[in-house]
């Protein structure tokens, strides 16, 4: 039984996983310069990728960039890098395709634990979201959400922030995988599965060892 949409949503992401490997897809391949890590983020980032947060739940890849002080964005969002970013630390970036078919080939982006800039009642386990509005300078996330600093200025090039301030693990599939899409009563992508290793690393080899 084929989906025609999936299938080429597979093609797709096979294609630019690829490319990305200039023709030859390796089984496993690791990044840690983030420059290298920019690199590969950018070369990922289109309609047929889907990442998964480590606090559930999870959005599409569109563009990457270091910040002046190091640290790895990203941006979820029509507006780009300009307008919503997530913001990490990045400590290693992996490939891993594990089984023929490459329908369950992934990446897997391991960060550590930004220190914490907000106030308090703004952070979750995982994120505190914040409203930058410049360089350095960190208001609540009502700002953002008002279109106003604190001080009444209308804000012009300020940006919303989730910063992640545990260490973690975001995984990045395509859009035609199993991963992406299957759920049971033992297995739901959206509730942060790639954070425990061992668990993730078994049900993506059952599942890439169906030929779609």
């Amino acid at each position: 039984m084929t989906d025609d949409g999936k299938q080429e949503l597979r093609e797709k992401w096979e294609a630019i996983v690829a490319a990305l490997f200039e023709g030859t897809i390796p089984e496993a391949a690791e990044w840690t310069d983030s420059n290298d890590i920019v690199r590969v983020l950018n070369a990922i980032s289109s309609p047929v990728n889907h990442m998964f947060h480590p606090d559930g739940g999870g959005l599409d890849l569109r563009a990457a960039q270091l910040s002046r002080e190091g640290t790895l964005e990203w941006a979820t969002h029509e507006g780009g890098l300009e307008s919503f970013v997530h913001v990490v630390r990045p400590v290693k970036l992996t490939f891993w395709n594990p089984g023929l078919y490459k329908h369950e080939a992934n990446f897997v982006l391991e960060v550590d634990a930004l220190d914490p800039v907000g106030e308090e009642h703004a952070r979750s386990e995982y994120v505190e979201e914040l409203t930058e509005v410049r360089l350095g300078t960190y208001e609540p996330l009502s700002s953002w959400d008002n279109g106003y600093s604190e001080n009444g200025d209308p804000l012009d090039g300020a940006r919303r922030l989730c910063r992640i301030i545990k260490g973690s693990r975001f995984a990045i599939f395509g859009k035609g995988s199993l991963y992406n899409s299957f759920s049971d009563k033992g297995f739901d992508a959206y509730s942060a599965y790639h954070n425990d290793p061992v668990k993730f690393a078994k049900i993506v080899e059952e599942m890439a060892k169906i030929d779609l």
